[in-house]
């Protein structure tokens, strides 16, 4: 019976911590500047800030930058720069909605690629 009491308690928890607002209020305050994004040249950077008024990252927002800044298609292509943990439940919305859509790089690996930073690019202040 205290068993089943602790997994009901424990699946309330996990559920309530990915609701819309309360998931997006708690990463704010927990995650800032985690969830990294960047193209293999690094002429793309990205991060995600949480605030319930402003929408996450989607494909369709890093295209439309990238492609005004027309890299090589070898460039096109985002990566996430952060690992997936599935301990931290409060992120797992994010994680299904959002992060499985982009592939893992490390930034160890972008690095060495990195174009020369422009003053004007407020992308690249990593």
């Amino acid at each position: 019976m205290k068993k089943k009491r602790l997994a009901i308690a424990a699946i309330i928890v996990i559920a309530f911590t990915n609701l819309p607002v309360v998931s997006t209020t708690i990463m704010g305050e927990l995650d800032k500047d985690r969830f990294r994004y960047a193209n293999n040249d690094a002429s793309f950077t990205y991060i995600q800030e949480f605030d319930i008024l402003r929408g996450w990252i989607s494909q369709w927002t890093v295209w439309g930058f990238i492609e005004s800044q027309r890299p090589t298609q070898e460039h096109m292509e985002v990566f996430r720069l952060y690992k997936i943990n599935p301990l931290c439940f409060w992120r797992w919305r994010y994680y299904i909605l959002v992060s499985r859509k982009f592939r893992y790089k490390s930034w160890q690996e972008i690095e060495p690629n990195r174009v020369p930073f422009v003053d004007n690019n407020k992308w690249q202040d990593f």
